[in-house]
């Protein structure tokens, strides 16, 4: 399953070049929080004392200097000496496991839950790091995080021990369909699996851009079977949203639910309406390619990070295309709204052997909630003095020319954002980010104002497993077994796997690790708060 999330964050930056690197390489890229008083040095403790602060963290990119400008700024502002070691994406894993078993742990360390899943239950509850219930309230972006995004770096025993960094919380998969298509074909927007498949087989045969030629299809598909067409959470192949008859929450990728949206999807493949070949020897490029060039109806779309390049693509083939976006459909428990994204990539932990050392911690938290402060779209100019400062100053760290902003290269060390323990400010809603309003390209725009609208409209379900947790899971052996579910699945849409031996796959995948990552699943989420659904946009 770790690996499947990775493939599903991997997909995503592919398709939309989303980038959680981008958020950490640029200002303007980096997603937001609050105005913020404790930030302030001077706001606790001994301001005239000065502390000696390490950190280590990874960059997807180029690495900056350890005595960069930048650095110099963060220590003249908040009286530090402060200290980076920021390590390249691979590679790192191995770099921080050993840091932290050979108890030489930075005071500040950056973690990515996905590469080192299988360890941080297992810190923390060793103390390896610091307890940070007592602090969240003192800090305004601290105080803003959900209370579910918190389950997620807490412990059994109550103990929160991680901070999450902001990632947009938004659906985990939306989808853009042809507007222009349906309008041809005189259909409407599809409401049902029902519907979307009749749709799809209307975009295959029925030449939905009027060219005379038969050279259009519905859905497109990936390889390893992204994007699942999960359309709302009862029906999402990745989400714990149903449970056996035990009362135990269960993968999506075993329900009956998902079973039927396999069966239909095979039904279409069957007579041309996916993507053909999309397996897992196919490339990616293939089923992109087609939507953007005009072969295919149906995909995936985002609020934030679609590439405009694609878009104009498209346009300068079909000049009128007009995508729209696909609503939920209404599940049979009458349930409706498509699962939420963790609201959160990536985690700051203090060392454990901080505790005790109260002006040193506020010193670093207060670091940390500066470089977290949101700043408004329409502020992230020089007169803004946080923006300005995180920047690098403007003729310096970066330059503002009509209103555009162009960052200078991490790798030169001229802005502190660059070296902040968090520099991904902390919104208060997605929808203050203003996409739609930021976005110019003439397709998307209309497309993700419809996103926004549909986000502010529709509940999200926070999906359990995101607080919960199991070792199985997180290991070789119950990732093999996700896999192999899933993968069979992929087989089955294709033709090359009966449906009929869908419970013989449910069966192998229980038997090779399974149950037991149910059952761990299940045991760590005793006591904690279930979310479900929830309006995001609030």
């Amino acid at each position: 399953m770790r690996n499947l999330r990775k493939v599903l964050f991997g997909t995503l930056a592919l398709v939309f070049v989303l980038a959680t690197a981008a958020c950490s390489s640029g200002e303007k890229n980096s997603e937001s929080s609050p105005s913020n008083k404790s930030s302030d040095p001077s706001a606790n403790g001994d301001k005239n004392k000065k502390y000696t602060i390490t950190m280590m963290d990874f960059t997807y990119g180029k690495i900056p200097p350890t005595d960069g400008p930048g650095i110099k700024l963060i220590n003249e502002k908040f009286n530090v000496d402060y200290k980076t070691t920021i390590v390249p994406y691979d590679g790192y894993l191995e770099k921080m496991s050993a840091t932290i078993a050979g108890g030489d742990m930075p005071d500040v360390l950056g973690i990515e839950e996905y590469m080192a899943a299988g360890s941080l239950q297992k810190w923390a509850e060793q103390g390896a790091f610091l307890k940070l219930n007592d602090y969240i309230q003192k800090y305004p972006t601290l105080a803003m995080v959900p209370k579910e995004v918190w389950e997620a770096v807490t412990t059994k025993d109550g103990t929160i021990w991680g901070i999450p960094r902001y990632y947009p919380n938004t659906p985990v998969w939306n989808w853009a369909i042809r507007q222009d298509w349906l309008d041809n074909l005189g259909l409407k927007m599809p409401t049902s699996y029902e519907e979307l498949g009749k749709v799809a087989l209307a975009f295959t045969k029925d030449d939905p851009d009027k060219n005379g030629k038969n050279d259009t299809y519905g859905l497109v598909m990936n390889p390893g079977g992204h994007p699942n067409y999960g359309m709302g959470a009862y029906w999402e192949r990745d989400s714990w949203y149903h449970k056996d008859k035990d009362g135990n929450f269960i993968p999506g990728y075993i329900t009956d639910a998902r079973k039927e949206v396999v069966q239909l999807f095979a039904d279409l493949y069957k007579q041309g309406a996916i993507t053909k070949g999309f397996g897992a020897n196919a490339s990616f490029e293939v089923g992109q390619t087609d939507f953007y060039n005009n072969k295919a109806g149906i995909y995936v779309a985002g609020i934030r990070g679609m590439d405009e390049n694609l878009a104009n693509s498209l346009l300068s083939i079909a000049p009128n295309a007009k995508l729209s976006s696909i609503p939920p459909f209404k599940a049979p428990d009458g349930s409706q709204g498509y699962t939420a994204q963790r609201g959160y990539y990536r985690i700051t932990v203090l060392n454990g052997k901080l505790k005790g050392d109260e002006g040193k911690i506020d010193r670093i938290l207060s670091m940390i909630d500066y470089g977290r402060t949101f700043i408004p779209v329409d502020q992230q100019n020089p007169d803004n003095e946080i923006f300005d400062f995180r920047s690098g100053k403007a003729g310096v760290g970066y330059k503002y020319e009509n209103s555009v902003v162009t960052f200078s290269q991490p790798d030169q060390g001229l802005m502190p954002f660059t070296y902040l323990p968090d520099s991904v400010m902390w919104a208060p809603s997605v929808l203050d980010n203003k996409y739609a309003d930021t976005q110019k390209n003439p397709l998307l725009k209309p497309l993700i104002k419809q996103l926004e609208e549909q986000y502010a409209q529709y509940e999200s379900y926070v999906d359990p497993s995101y607080y919960g947790y199991s070792a199985t899971l997180n290991s070789a052996k119950g990732n093999d077994a996700a896999t192999k579910a899933t993968d069979t699945q992929v087989k089955m849409i294709m033709g090359e796997t009966p449906i009929s031996d869908w419970d013989k796959m449910v069966d192998t995948f229980m038997k090779s690790g399974g149950s037991d990552i149910i059952k761990e699943m299940n045991e760590s989420l005793k006591g904690k708060e279930l979310v479900g659904y929830k309006n995001m946009s609030k």
